[in-house]
């Protein structure tokens, strides 16, 4: 029987970038932010998966605008004041040999929402909500009951200008790997679901 080698430990190159293994941790929301600003939590969060071997990690869900967050908690990457903070992280990250990836999100018609551990439900817009965009007028449902603005083309546009701009911030703050969040209900995946309104 001949053995087969283990990859999982192998680096891996995609493109300019190489991971120094095949581990990748993926986005997980941590919802500690303030205003959309990195803190210590996240350097933890994120810098103890460098420190511990992973060859790629990748941050949370980070709005590309305000509306665009889950929750009030949620990290944000619409504005310079996000950079820096988020510039400290990547550089301990990449300290610790590993490649920093940010995955970039707007929540649609779930944003609004409060955190998992205060319900998870939309939040009104007179306590901590937002109102909500989508590309039609129809609730998520169940507890995200609240009915979001239908899109017209210069949302759309403004929408996909917040998206470029996001990612030129995340190429400031040091990220080398990026990937756009196109799934769970959120914006981009409104978009690519065969929504019919209500009639």
């Amino acid at each position: 029987m001949s053995h087969q080698p283990h990859h999982l430990f192998a680096p891996l190159t995609i493109k300019s970038v190489t991971l120094r293994n095949r581990v990748g941790v993926s986005p997980m929301c941590q919802y500690s932010s303030d205003a959309g600003v990195a803190n210590d939590w996240h350097l933890v969060h994120l810098g103890a998966r460098a420190a511990g071997g992973a060859g790629l990690v990748v941050a949370e869900a980070t709005a590309v605008s305000p509306e665009g967050r889950i929750t009030p908690g949620c990290a944000g990457l619409w504005a310079d004041k996000h950079i820096e903070p988020l510039g400290r992280i990547n550089r301990f990250v990449k300290g610790q040999g590993a490649v920093p990836g940010i995955q970039l999100a707007h929540a649609g018609r779930k944003g609004s929402a409060a955190r998992p551990w205060d319900g998870d439900a939309h939040l009104p817009d007179d306590a901590g909500g937002w109102p909500t965009i989508a590309p039609s007028a129809l609730a998520f449902g169940g507890d995200l009951g609240k009915v979001p603005l239908a899109m017209s083309e210069a949302d759309i546009a403004r929408v996909r200008q917040a998206f470029v701009s996001a990612a030129e911030r995340a190429l400031a703050a040091g990220y080398e790997w990026l990937e756009l969040h196109s799934a769970h209900g959120y914006l981009s995946h409104e978009f690519l679901a065969a929504e019919q309104p209500a009639r």
